[in-house]
């Protein structure tokens, strides 16, 4: 007797892969200037095209927009199922322990800057200005995190989650 090889588990997983590749080769080939898939093809594997430009959107703004959907929609995926596995809930979010709540308060302490004039000082400086505001991010939800992690060690994850929640509660109201 031959063993199945086609069950309804890969069928479910090979259906995935599949619409993941069409989406993503949708979202290389459809934009506000029509380019013909021929040609992207083209440009892809390095051949020159007709038109210069064509090449400029694909390589500079289409397939690095396209990769980065697809690498931070595969991290924020593996990130909501180890959320999830760790508090044994499957309504666990990114806002249960505070930590959104925290890059936002981090990021908006930036924005106001010195006395309101942030955005003024940060809009001056360009992309630098960007990239403050993301670090802001980054350093408000770090130190939201290492706080729930010190509270991690003393607590049970009912309590912990408690905490998170009533933690994300106050930052976002410091926030606002």
């Amino acid at each position: 007797m031959r063993p199945k090889i086609f069950n309804k588990r890969t069928g479910l997983w090979s259906g995935l892969v599949l619409s993941v590749v069409v989406f993503w080769l949708l979202d290389l080939f459809v934009g506000p200037v029509l380019i013909p898939p021929t040609d992207i093809i083209k440009i892809l594997q390095g051949t020159p095209v007709s038109h210069t430009s064509w090449s400029t959107i694909v390589m500079d703004v289409r397939l690095p927009k396209s990769l980065t959907a697809l690498l931070s929609g595969g991290a924020l995926a593996i990130a909501g199922l180890q959320m999830q596995t760790l508090f044994r809930n499957p309504l666990a979010d990114p806002y249960i322990l505070g930590i959104s709540s925290g890059a936002s308060l981090g990021a908006a302490l930036v924005i106001l800057g010195v006395g309101g004039g942030g955005v003024h000082f940060l809009a001056k400086l360009g992309v630098l200005g960007d990239v403050g505001i993301i670090l802001a991010a980054s350093g408000g939800a770090l130190g939201m995190f290492l706080l729930v992690a010190l509270l991690a060690r003393r607590v049970h994850t009912v309590t912990l989650l408690v905490i998170g929640v009533l933690a994300g509660y106050m930052v976002n109201a410091l926030v606002r």
